[in-house]
C-alpha cells in the first residue's frame, strides 16, 4: 500500500509539466530585478547622489536581498514549498493569520504592480514611437494587460518559453550598452561623477527610488508550486539571480559615471539607449524585461490567491481555489489579478499606491527573515532544513534591516502598511479558530513555557505565589457544563482547570475514553472556558485517585484542589455514596489537595450574565485554613466576568464575643487582606438561620471536616439537611494552611487568625 501511494504520487506529478532551477526562479527572478529601473532610473540615481552613493545604495540593497536570500534558502529546504510562494512560508511558519493578512496584501500588490509595468512599457512605447490619435497610453496598457491575461490564462508553460526569448533581448540590449560604454569611458568624467553635493534627504530618496528594483527577487518563491524540486530550484536559482544582477547593476553604474556627465545623467531616462552602441536593441531590452516583469506578476499573484483559496482562510476566496488541466492553473485567480490591473490602469494615476505596494514587498521580506528565525529558534527537532549556510542572528538582522528600509523609504506608507496587516492580522485570528495544517507557533510556545517551568522551578515557593489548580472531577455528562463553568468562577482568572475522570476498563458499562474526551471537549466548546481534560483508567476510583494526585502536573505546576458534584441521598443521579466521599475525601487531604463540593441544583447560576438585583455570596466562617480559603475563593469569584459586583457577606457564630466585638476584629483583618466583605455575628447557627440568611444567595461557602468514615458540617447542623434545604452550596475543606496576607519577606513564618 505504501509503494502503491507513492507511485500514486509521482505520476501524479509526472503528468503535470513542472519546472527546473534556470526556467522555474533563475528566469523569472533575474528579468524582474534587471527591468525598468536599470535601464531608465540608475543613471538618475547616479545624477542625483553621485557614483559612491550609488554604489552604496546598491550595497544596502543587495545586502537585505541576501540576507532575505540566506532566509528563503532555510525555509526552502526545510519544507516542499507548495502553490502560494511567500503565502505558504508564511503561514506554515508563523501561522495562519500572519500568512493569511500578507498573502492578501501580497495578491493585491502583485496584481497592482502588474498596471505599473505595462504602464512604464506604455511610457517607453511612446517615447519611441508617436502613438496616433486615437489610440491612447490607456487604450494600449489596456490591450497590453489582456495580453498578458492570455498568456496566463494558457499557463505557465507558455509564458516561460517566452521568457527565454525575452532574456535574449535583455542580454542583447546589455551587450550593446558595454560595448558603446567601454568605447566612450573616460576615466575623468568617472572622478568627476563619484560624488556630488547631495544632502541625506536626497540620498534616501534615491535610496526609495532604486530600492523596487530588487523585490523581484522571489519571484520563483511564487512559482513554487510549479518547480520540479523546490528545495533545490529556490534557494540555487534565487542566490544566482541575485549575484548576477549585482553585478550588472554595479557594471552599469560604473560604465554610466565613465560616459555621460552629471546634467546628463539626471535629465536624461534614456541615457543607456543614448551610450550604446546600437540603441534600438537597448529599446527592445527594456521593453521585454518590463514586460517580462508584467508576465511574472501575472503568473505569481492568481497563485498566491489560489493557495488561500485552498486554505480556506476566508470564505469568499474559497471559488478561487479551483484550478484548470493537469498543470492546474488558476484561471479564476487570473481573471481576478486582471481585473485589478485593468482598472489601475484605467484610473491611470498609480503614484498614490506605489509606496504602500513597496511597503507590503518589504513586509513581507521582514516576516520571512523573522519566520527563518522564528523557526530556528524555536528549536523544533522537526525543523531540519538541508541548508545550513546561515544562522538565526542572520535572519533577525534581515528582518531588522528591511523594516529601517521601510521607515527610511516612506514612513507613512510604511505606517500605512502596518495598520492594514494588523487589522487583517486580528481579524484571521479571532475569526479562523480550526486550521488544516500545521506551523511553528506551537513549538515555540513549547520552548518558552519549557523555559519558564525551569525558571519557575527554580523560585523558592512562597505562599503568595498561590494559585488555584483545579481538577474537576466529573462523570455525568449532563452535569458537565455546570462543574465547568462553576470551576471559571471559582479560579477567577488566575488558576487553571482540569476536567478530570477515572474509569474502570474492567466494567462494561464505562464508556470509551475517547468518547469521554469528546464529552468533555463538547462541554469546553458550549461554555466558553479554558480547561484541559485528563481521563485515567484504574481498577477501582481510589487506586486511580491516588495515582493523579501524585502524578499529575508537570515540575511546580501541581493540582492544589479538587472539585466535584455532591448530590442528595435522594437524588438518582447520584455519582457516590458517603462513605465514597469520606473515604475519597481523606485521600485528597493526605495528598494536600484542598476539597470544594458543588451541592447546587441551579442551572442558570452560572451565567455570565449578572442579575438585576446584583449577586451576594455568603461565607459560613468557623476560622481556621478553611475559613481563609473560603474566603479566598469567594474573592475570585468576584474577578470572573459577570460577578465583579457581587457583595460578599461573613456570616459567623458570636460565641463569647459580643457581636461588636465581633464586627472590629473583622473590620481589621478585612483590611489587612484588602477584601471588602459585609459581616453578620449571629448568636447561634443553625438550620433554620442558615436558610433564614443564605436561601436567596448566589452562592454559599460553607466549612465541613472530613472523619474516617463520615463527612461532617463545621456547625454540626447535619450535612444532608444543609444540602436537601439549599440549592446554592459549595462545601469547603481546606488541606493545609491557607494565608491571605502573607509577608514577602517572611511567608513561612506568618500566621492568621
Amino acid at each position: 500500500m505504501i509503494l502503491n501511494k507513492h507511485s500514486d504520487s509521482a505520476n501524479t506529478d509526472s503528468r503535470r509539466h513542472l519546472f527546473g532551477t534556470f526556467a522555474g526562479v533563475f528566469t523569472p527572478s533575474i528579468l524582474t530585478i534587471v527591468g525598468i529601473i536599470l535601464f531608465l532610473r540608475t543613471g538618475y540615481v547616479i545624477g542625483q547622489v553621485g557614483l559612491a552613493s550609488t554604489l552604496l545604495i546598491m550595497a544596502a540593497a543587495f545586502t537585505l536581498c541576501l540576507l532575505t536570500g540566506l532566509s528563503l534558502a532555510v525555509i526552502a529546504t526545510d519544507i516542499r514549498v507548495k502553490e502560494g510562494g511567500f503565502y505558504y512560508v508564511i503561514s506554515r511558519t508563523l501561522g495562519p493569520a500572519f500568512g493569511g493578512a500578507l498573502g492578501l496584501t501580497l495578491f493585491l500588490s502583485i496584481s497592482i504592480s502588474v498596471a505599473f509595468y505595462v504602464m512604464g512599457l506604455v511610457e517607453v512605447l511612446n517615447h519611441l514611437v508617436a502613438l496616433p490619435d486615437w489610440l491612447s497610453v490607456r487604450i494600449l496598457a489596456c490591450a497590453i494587460t489582456v495580453v498578458l491575461f492570455i498568456f496566463a490564462w494558457l499557463g505557465a508553460d507558455w509564458t516561460t518559453k517566452l521568457q527565454f526569448l525575452i532574456m535574449g533581448l535583455v542580454a542583447g540590449g546589455l551587450l550593446s550598452f558595454f560595448i558603446g560604454g567601454g568605447m566612450a569611458f573616460s576615466q575623468q568624467t568617472l572622478a568627476a561623477n563619484w560624488q556630488t553635493d547631495a544632502s541625506a534627504e536626497q540620498f534616501w530618496l534615491a535610496f526609495a527610488l532604486f530600492f523596487p528594483a530588487i523585490t523581484g527577487f522571489t519571484q520563483g518563491l511564487n512559482m513554487s508550486g510549479d518547480l520540479r524540486a523546490p528545495h533545490r530550484a529556490i534557494p540555487k536559482g534565487t542566490f544566482a539571480a541575485i549575484g548576477l544582477s549585482a553585478a550588472l547593476y554595479v557594471l552599469v553604474a560604473l560604465v554610466l559615471a565613465g560616459t555621460a556627465s552629471i546634467s546628463e545623467l539626471t535629465d536624461n531616462y534614456y541615457i543607456m539607449a543614448d551610450v550604446a552602441m546600437w540603441a534600438v536593441l537597448v529599446a527592445a531590452a527594456v521593453m521585454a524585461a518590463t514586460l517580462s516583469s508584467g508576465m511574472a506578476s501575472m503568473l505569481g499573484a492568481p497563485r498566491v490567491l489560489q493557495a488561500m483559496g485552498g486554505d480556506k482562510l476566508i470564505p469568499f476566496l474559497v471559488p478561487f481555489a479551483k484550478g484548470e488541466g493537469q498543470d492546474n492553473n488558476p484561471r479564476r485567480a487570473v481573471m481576478a489579478s486582471t481585473a485589478i490591473a485593468l482598472l489601475c490602469v484605467i484610473i491611470g494615476d498609480l503614484n498614490l499606491l506605489a509606496p504602500v505596494i513597496s511597503m507590503f514587498f518589504l513586509a513581507a521580506y521582514a516576516l520571512l527573515n523573522y519566520a527563518t528565525f522564528f523557526a530556528l529558534h524555536s528549536d523544533n527537532p522537526f525543523f531540519r532544513p538541508r541548508f545550513k549556510w546561515s544562522h538565526k542572528i542572520v535572519s533577525l538582522i534581515g528582518g531588522i534591516g528591511c523594516v529601517v528600509a521601510m521607515l527610511a523609504i516612506n514612513l507613512i506608507a510604511c505606517v500605512i502598511a502596518i495598520a492594514v496587516l494588523f487589522g487583517l492580522h486580528q481579524y484571521l485570528a479571532r475569526s479562523h479558530q480550526h486550521r488544516s495544517f500545521t506551523d511553528h507557533q506551537r513549538g515555540a510556545l513549547f520552548k518558552r513555557v519549557r523555559e519558564l517551568l525551569f525558571e519557575l522551578n527554580s523560585m523558592e515557593p512562597h505562599p503568595g505565589d498561590w494559585r488555584p489548580h483545579m481538577l474537576v472531577f466529573s462523570k455525568t455528562p449532563e452535569r458537565h457544563k455546570q462543574l465547568l463553568t462553576f470551576s471559571a468562577v471559582l479560579e477567577g482568572q488566575s488558576g487553571l482547570i482540569t476536567l478530570t475522570r477515572i474509569v474502570n476498563p474492567q466494567h462494561a458499562d464505562e464508556p470509551e475514553q475517547q468518547q469521554i474526551l469528546k464529552q468533555y471537549q463538547q462541554a469546553i466548546d458550549d461554555t466558553d472556558v479554558r480547561a484541559f481534560t485528563l481521563v485515567m483508567q484504574a481498577s477501582d476510583f481510589q487506586s486511580g485517585l491516588r495515582h493523579i494526585m501524585s502524578a499529575y502536573g508537570v515540575g511546580p505546576i501541581t493540582p492544589n484542589t479538587a472539585l466535584l458534584n455532591w448530590t442528595s441521598s435522594n437524588d438518582s443521579k447520584q455519582e457516590h455514596s458517603p462513605e465514597d466521599y469520606a473515604a475519597n475525601f481523606l485521600e485528597m487531604i493526605k495528598a494536600d489537595i484542598n476539597l470544594v463540593a458543588l451541592a447546587s441544583a441551579r442551572d442558570p447560576l452560572f451565567a455570565k450574565e449578572a442579575p438585576a438585583k446584583g449577586r451576594k455570596i455568603d461565607i459560613w466562617w468557623r476560622g481556621g485554613p478553611t475559613a481563609r480559603l473560603m474566603l479566598m475563593f469567594a474573592y475570585l469569584c468576584t474577578r470572573a466576568r459577570g460577578w465583579q459586583n457581587t457583595k460578599l457577606r461573613i456570616l459567623t457564630e458570636a460565641e463569647r464575643y459580643s457581636k461588636q466585638q465581633v464586627q472590629d476584629i473583622f473590620a481589621t483583618y478585612l483590611d489587612n487582606v484588602r477584601i471588602e466583605s459585609e459581616v453578620e455575628a449571629l448568636d447561634k447557627v443553625d438550620l433554620d438561620s442558615i436558610k433564614r440568611y443564605s436561601s436567596q444567595s448566589e452562592l454559599v461557602f460553607f466549612p465541613i471536616e472530613v472523619k474516617e468514615d463520615e463527612i461532617v458540617d463545621s456547625f454540626e447542623v447535619g450535612l444532608q439537611s444543609l444540602v436537601d434545604n439549599l440549592s446554592n452550596l459549595v462545601l469547603v475543606k481546606a488541606s493545609k494552611s491557607m494565608q491571605l496576607d502573607p509577608d514577602p519577606d517572611n511567608g513561612d513564618d506568618q500566621k492568621e487568625g
